[in-house]
C-alpha cells in the first residue's frame, strides 16, 4: 500500500470531487475554479486492491484542505422514489414494479460527517453526463448515461441535454423499479459463464465475437430482461461500508446452477453473443426513439457503466452521429471528476479546455525513483548515445521483446495509455497468449492496438467521428486490410480494433516510440495493455512497476529514463519472485483457515440439522397420535382442548 503521494499545486478555492458508495470503485477529483482538472486517482491504485470500495481516508489524508472550498458528492443526499416516472424513450416497461429500497444506509453518512467542508450533492447520472461533456470541446450535445444504478438514486440512466451556456438538464431518465436494465442481464452472464462481477464483463465482449445466433437464447435473456426478479438472490454485496474489510460482489453457485438450467445445450460463446447483441440493441432503440422525435445526430456523449463495453460504443457511433465522445473515466471513479466539474460549473470563472489525456494521478518523483533504485541495487542498461531512450526502446520492440513503461503521471480511468502501460510488436498473433501467460490473465479480446493520430485513416474506417474518443481506447472500430495485414495480434476476429491515437503534445515519449518504431519496421502500430498483474489495479508508483515487471517476467522496463534489463537482474527478479511465493503461502494459509471454518460451521449446521430432522418426525408422530386420540374421543363423546394439543406439540 502506497500511503504518500504527490498532489500539484491547487489553486484556491478548489473543488474536491469524492465518490464513495460504500461497494466500489472510491476515487477522488480536484478541479479548479475555471474548470482546470488538477487531480484525479482511484483508490484502488494507492491500496493496490482492485476496485476498492472502502472509504477513500487514505486518499483524503494527502488533500490540501486549506484550498478546498467545497466537496462534491456524485448522489442525492437521501432517496426519492418515483415509481410512477415515465420514460419517453426507453422500450421495456417491466411488467411488474420491481420495488426495492435503494437508500444508502446511516453507515454512509456517518463516514461524511467527518468531512468539514461544504457538501455539494450531485445526482449520480448528472456526474456521469459532466464528466464527459466538459472533457469534450463541443458547445452543445446529448448525453447518453447507462450503468447499474447507485443507491440514493430512482434512476439507472437517462438523456441529458448539455451545452456550455446552459450546462446539463435532464431530458428523460430510466425508473430502477419500473423500467429494464440491460446491465443487469450482461452481469448476470458474466457470473454465470464463471466470471467475477462488475469486474470481467469486458471478458464477455470479446467472448461475444466467437459466438452466434441461438433463438433459445435470446428468450432466456429478454425473459430476465423483463422479469429481474428472475435473478433475485443471484448477487450479494458483503462488507458494505466497511472501513477495514474490502467489499465484494459475490455470486451465489446455487443460484447460479439454477440459471443454467434455463441455458442447457447453449454454448459460451453463443451466450456472450446473445448478450451483447442484446446489449446493442437495446441502447440502439433508445437512441432511435429519441432521433425520431425530429432530433439531428449532433454530438453524443456517453458515459457510466454500459459504455465501458467498446462494442456497443462502435454500434451507436455507426447511427450516423457528427461526433461521439465516452468519458475516458466512464465508471463510477468518473463520478468524483462528473461532480466536481458541474459544482464549478456553477461558478462565474469555469471555462473548461477540452481533454487531451488523463495524466492525472499520482507519479514518483526522480529523487524517489534514484533513491529505490539505488536501495534495491538494480543494474540499469548503458544506452547507445547515438539512440534516444525512445528510439532504444523501439529497437527493442522490432527485436520482439515485450516493454513495460512507466512515465509521468498516472492515468485516471480503466484503460493505460502510455504512461503505465505494456508494449510489444503486433505482427505476432502470438504475443495475445504468452503475455496473458505471462500476466496470469484470460481474454478474449486481443490487446489493443496504439498508433500515430496521422496513421488512423490508413489504419481504421470510420474514424473521423470518434478520434477524439479514441485517444482513450474507448472504442472499436472496423481496420483496414493494411491493418489486418500488417498488425495481426491487435486485430479481433470480427477484423474490429480499440485503438489508442497519439500525438506528440499529447504523450511525446510515446509518439517518438511510435515514429521509431514505424520507421524501422513499416509498421504503423504496437500493442498496448495495461502494466499490471492478474487481479492487481494498474502500477501507480515506481515500486509497484518494478514489483510487477519481475515477478511477471517481461523482459525490459522502462522507467522514467532508466532501462532495466530482466536477464541483467536475475538475482534482483528471485527476490521478488520469493517475497510473492511468501504472500501467496500466507493468502492459502489464510484460505484453509477460512476453509476449516467454513467445514466446522457445515459439520454444525449438519448436526443441527439432523437434530431438527429428529425433532420434525418427533412432532408428526405427537400429531399423528393427537389426531387418533381427537377421532377416539369424538367417537367417544369426549372433548379435547385442541390449544392445549397444541401447546403442548410446540413444548
Amino acid at each position: 500500500m502506497t500511503a504518500e503521494f504527490n498532489i500539484p499545486d491547487v489553486p484556491a478555492h478548489s473543488i474536491l470531487g469524492l465518490s464513495y458508495s460504500g461497494m466500489h470503485d472510491s476515487s477522488i477529483a480536484i478541479v479548479s475554479p475555471s474548470g482546470e482538472i488538477i487531480f484525479a486517482v482511484s483508490l484502488e491504485r494507492l491500496s493496490r486492491v482492485k476496485q476498492d470500495g472502502r472509504f477513500p481516508q487514505l486518499l483524503l489524508d494527502q488533500i490540501p484542505w486549506d484550498k478546498i472550498d467545497k466537496i462534491a458528492l456524485p448522489v442525492e443526499e437521501s432517496y426519492h422514489c418515483e415509481i410512477d416516472a415515465q420514460s419517453t424513450h426507453h422500450p421495456l416497461p417491466l411488467a411488474n414494479y420491481s420495488a426495492f429500497d435503494r437508500a444508502h444506509k446511516d453507515d454512509f453518512y456517518e463516514h461524511l460527517k467527518h468531512l468539514n467542508k461544504e457538501l455539494c450533492f450531485v445526482p449520480h447520472h448528472v456526474s456521469h453526463a459532466a464528466s464527459a461533456f466538459w472533457l469534450s470541446d463541443f458547445e452543445t450535445a446529448l448525453c447518453f448515461v447507462y450503468d447499474g444504478g447507485m443507491a440514493n438514486e430512482e434512476w439507472f440512466g437517462g438523456l441529458f441535454d448539455a451545452s456550455r451556456a446552459n450546462n446539463i438538464t435532464a431530458i428523460d431518465r430510466f425508473g430502477a423499479q419500473r423500467y429494464a436494465n440491460v446491465t443487469a442481464v450482461y452481469t448476470a452472464v458474466t457470473a454465470v459463464l464463471g466470471f467475477s462481477p462488475l469486474k470481467h464483463e469486458g471478458k464477455i465482449t470479446g467472448l461475444a465475437a466467437y459466438g452466434k445466433d441461438n433463438p433459445h437464447c435470446d428468450r432466456v435473456l429478454k425473459h430476465w430482461l423483463l422479469e429481474p426478479r428472475s435473478l433475485d438472490g443471484l448477487l450479494h454485496w458483503e462488507n458494505m461500508y466497511s472501513t477495514t474489510e474490502v467489499p465484494k460482489l459475490t455470486a451465489s453457485i446455487k443460484k447460479i446452477e439454477a440459471l443454467k438450467q434455463d441455458l442447457v445445450g447453449v454454448s459460451r460463446e453463443d451466450l456472450a453473443f446473445a448478450v451483447q447483441k442484446l446489449a446493442e440493441q437495446h441502447v440502439i432503440e433508445i437512441l432511435k426513439s429519441w432521433q425520431s422525435t425530429g432530433q439531428e445526430l449532433g454530438n453524443l456523449c456517453l458515459s457510466g457503466g454500459l459504455f465501458a463495453n467498446v462494442k456497443v460504443n462502435q454500434r451507436i457511433s455507426e447511427l450516423g452521429f457528427k461526433n461521439l465522445f465516452v468519458s475516458p473515466p466512464m465508471a463510477d471513479d468518473g463520478t468524483a471528476l462528473g461532480a466536481a466539474l458541474h459544482v464549478a460549473s456553477q461558478g462565474e470563472a469555469f471555462a473548461p479546455k477540452r481533454a487531451d489525456h488523463v495524466f492525472l494521478g499520482p507519479v514518483s518523483s526522480d529523487h524517489e525513483i534514484e533513491a529505490l533504485l539505488a536501495s534495491k541495487n538494480v543494474q540499469t542498461m548503458t544506452l547507445d548515445e547515438s539512440l534516444s531512450p525512445a528510439e532504444t526502446v523501439a529497437k527493442l520492440l522490432d527485436d520482439g521483446s515485450i516493454v513495460a513503461v512507466y512515465q509521468g503521471r498516472s492515468e485516471f480511468g480503466p484503460r493505460a495509455l502510455g504512461n503505465r502501460s505494456i508494449l510489444a510488436n503486433a505482427d505476432d498473433t502470438d504475443i495475445n497468449r504468452s503475455l496473458n501467460e505471462k500476466l496470469n490473465r484470460t481474454e478474449f479480446m486481443p490487446f489493443a492496438p496504439m498508433c500515430l493520430k496521422d496513421d488512423a485513416n490508413s489504419c481504421f474506417y470510420n474514424i473521423d467521428a470518434v478520434a477524439h474518443s479514441a485517444q482513450f481506447m474507448t472504442v472499436t472500430l472496423d481496420c483496414t486490410e493494411m491493418m489486418q495485414t500488417l498488425c495481426p495480434a491487435v486485430v479481433h476476429c470480427d477484423n474490429t480494433a480499440r485503438p489508442q491515437l497519439v500525438t506528440q503534445e499529447t504523450n511525446p515519449f510515446i509518439y517518438d516510440v511510435l515514429s521509431a518504431y514505424k520507421a524501422l519496421s513499416g509498421k504503423p502500430a504496437i500493442v498496448n495493455t495495461s502494466f499490471n498483474v492478474h487481479e492487481e489495479p494498474i502500477v501507480c508508483s515506481a515500486e509497484d512497476a518494478l514489483k510487477g515487471f519481475f515477478e511477471s517476467g517481461l523482459d525490459y522496463l522502462y522507467l522514467a529514463g532508466h532501462i532495466i534489463s530482466l536477464k541483467e537482474n536475475i538475482a534482483l527478479e528471485n527476490q521478488y519472485l520469493k517475497q510473492k511465493i511468501t504472500g501467496l503461502r500466507h493468502q492459502v494459509s489464510h484460505y484453509k483457515q477460512q476453509s476449516a471454518e467454513i467445514d466446522f460451521f457445515r459439520k454444525e449446521l449438519n448436526e443441527h440439522a439432523a437434530l431438527v430432522k429428529k425433532q420434525e418426525d418427533l412432532l408428526d408422530a405427537r400429531a399423528q397420535e393427537i389426531a387418533r386420540r381427537d377421532q377416539a374421543d369424538q367417537s367417544s363423546g369426549k372433548i379435547t382442548s385442541p390449544l392445549r394439543a397444541i401447546i403442548n406439540l410446540f413444548k
